[in-house]
This record gives C-alpha cells, structure tokens and sequence, in this order.
C-alpha cells in the first residue's frame, strides 16, 4: 500500500541536484530544494501573522500545497520561468495540459483513495484563494532573495528579472498577509538567516559529489515528514500534519547563528549538549525573533529551539535522521568511497528501524532491503 510513498521520497531527491537560473551566471547555484525552503518560511511567516490578525485561512491546505507543489518539477526538469511564462502566453492549453499530465504521473504513487486530493492540492497550489495567494507571494519573495544576491555582481543579467520580480509583487501590495511581514523591521533579519542557511553545507569536514545545504535538507525532511504523516494517518494514527510541516520547517533555524553542530561534538563531553542548547536559545532570542510580536515568537520558538518535542516532533525526528541517510546514499552510489558515509548510513538505519512509528520502519525497511529504489 504504501510503496508508492517510498518512490516520492525517490523522486525528490531531484531537487538536490535541480540547479535554478541556469541560463544567467549566478553569483552562488541554489537548488530546488534550497528554493522551496525559502518559499515555505515566508509563508509559514505570512500564515501565522494572518492568525494573529483574525484572517481566516485553511493551514491544512495551505501546508499540503507547500509540499506537494515541488514533486511535479521533479517530473519536468529544467524549464525557466521566462520560459514558462512564454509558452503560457502563446498555448496556455498547452501548458495546462503537459501540467496535468504531469501531475497525474505524480499521483499514481499516493493511495488511490486519495489521489484526487492530492491531485487539486497541485494543480491548484497558486489559485486565487487566500492559500494560493500566500504561496505565489511566498515564491516570488523566494525568487527575488536569489536574484538580488546575483544581481550585485551580475547586474546586467539580473536587472530585468529583479524589475518583473518587482513589479509582480507590487500586486500583492495589499494582501494582507504580504503586508504584514514586508512592512515589519524584523522581515530582514529572518530574511538574512535565510541566506546563510542556503549556503551551510552539511557533512562540511567531508568531501562531497552531491553537497546539501541546511535549507535543501530542511524542506527534504519536511517533506519526508508529511508523507510519513500521511502514512501514520492512514494507519489510523492521531498526527497533526501541520504540526508536523511547522517542526520540520523549523528545526534547523537555529543553525542559522550557530553552524551545523554534529551530533557526535554536541554528546562527545556530558553537559555540553546542554550549554548548546542555552546558547541557541540567547543567540535565536536575542537576535532572530527580536522585535517580533510576542504572539508570533511563541509560535515559532519552542519549534525552533525543541522541535522534536511531542508526538509530531519524534515523527521529525525519524524524517530528519532519514534525510541524512538518504544523503549517504547519494554520495555512496555517485562513487565517494569515504567510508564515514557508509558508516552513518548503517548506523542510522539501525537506528530507525526501531522506530515506534510504523512508517518509519516501512520505509527504512524498503530502504535496507531494497524493495524499492535502494536496491543492492
């Protein structure tokens, strides 16, 4: 039943190695993974100040779309917005059809009881509800923090992106939910957490063929973690999907102001798990949510600083150790011999396969035996 989610988690690993603006010189590569990432913490941002003001929006939608809308490009590659939106001018027929069909190649692998779903969740993501609109202005702001970076030093190239970029926003002027953030003194400071996270290369003291940043792995294991809560739900448990994509979203931030600290430094001497914690806590209190409303920091801190605290969280946790053995295996199978890869590897899925979740021993269980698409 639930062999199809293992190939999504397969299909996604595309995002790693899907390079955006590849036909302008870029001043750093960002992938799709990395871009999704951004996207989705501006409209985590945008969603939780529009339930501060009263406005009433579906997160269970709106969290869904945020997921789902990355597999479809996983399907059809490389094309350009200007690409894109030429072909939409001149056969948007066309484009609505390829679209589909994609999506229904995508769909084949959720239970059948719920493709239809899953179906409208993507072909849908950017209508003109309140949802679609907090998600097409969550990926303009994503695509204009890129194109400011690479038009500092390729103006040339960047000036008319940067100029349509601008003037598209310039629509959501006054949706409120855009309002409320880029009017804020406290948006560039997340802004620039941002930036930093899209740079932070993982395994840094190891050499890499196919090298993930923090923000790449956080959207995998966000979307690692909705689809193991998809399964979870499905086998009757009691998860709380949004719950779930906020941790995930969340559970690196920190990292931001304090480097990717391994695990095995942060347990190497006893107590100095501990002083790490107090230090994220003063550096992400003091700086990241400084000057936030205190309603927005209560959402937002706990999950950034405990994110693996209550049911959902230990349901991140598992996705984020999975994340990394999926990393492994990247590196394993594109020829790096270095065995500290196969070593996590190995040990992270014995880890998980003593998991009290179910999914997550399905899933580990296709991934070691290959049932699926880890094949040995």
């Amino acid at each position: 039943m639930f062999h199809g989610y293992v190939k999504l988690l397969e299909l996604a690993t595309n995002l790693f190695t899907m390079y955006r603006w590849n036909n302008m010189p870029t001043l750093v590569r960002t992938n799709e993974a990395e871009n999704a990432f951004v996207s989705a913490q501006y409209c985590l941002l945008m969603s939780e100040m529009s339930a501060l003001h009263g406005l009433k929006l579906d997160k269970n939608k709106l969290f869904q779309r945020l997921v789902l809308k990355e597999l479809p490009k996983c399907l059809l590659s490389d094309i350009s917005v200007d690409t894109k939106i030429l072909i939409k001018s001149l056969s948007p027929e066309k484009w609505t059809a390829v679209f589909s069909k994609t999506v229904e190649e995508v769909v084949q692998y959720f239970p059948s009881k719920r493709r239809g779903e899953f179906f409208v969740s993507m072909v849908d993501t950017k209508d003109s509800s309140i949802e679609g609109r907090i998600i097409q202005t969550g990926d303009l702001l994503s695509a204009m923090l890129e194109a400011e970076i690479h038009g500092r030093y390729f103006p040339d190239f960047f000036a008319r992106p940067l100029k349509d970029l601008e003037k598209r926003l310039e629509n959501f002027k006054d949706f409120q939910p855009y309002s409320l953030i880029a009017n804020s003194d406290w948006i560039k400071r997340y802004s620039d957490a941002l930036v930093v996270l899209l740079r932070a290369v993982r395994w840094n003291r190891l050499n890499r063929n196919v090298p993930t940043t923090v923000a790449g792995h956080s959207f995998y294991v966000t979307l690692t973690s909705y689809i193991l809560s998809s399964m979870e739900i499905e086998n009757g448990g009691k998860i709380d999907p949004v719950e779930v994509i906020k941790r995930a979203l969340l559970h690196d931030i920190p990292e931001s102001m304090t480097g990717d600290i391994i695990t095995p430094t942060k347990k190497k001497v006893p107590g100095f798990e501990e002083v790490i914690s107090q230090v994220e806590e003063q550096m992400v209190s003091g700086n990241l949510l400084r000057g936030m409303p205190d309603e927005l920091v209560k959402e937002l801190k706990s999950r950034m600083l405990d994110p693996f605290a209550t049911t959902e969280g230990e349901l991140v946790r598992a996705a984020d150790q999975f994340a990394a053995t999926v990393e492994c295996l990247m590196e394993i199978r594109s020829g790096n011999t270095q065995p500290a890869f196969r070593d996590a590897l190995h040990r992270m899925l014995d880890d998980l396969s003593s998991s009290t979740f179910e999914s997550v021993r399905f899933v580990t269980e296709s991934f070691r035996w290959g049932l699926d698409w880890a094949g040995r």
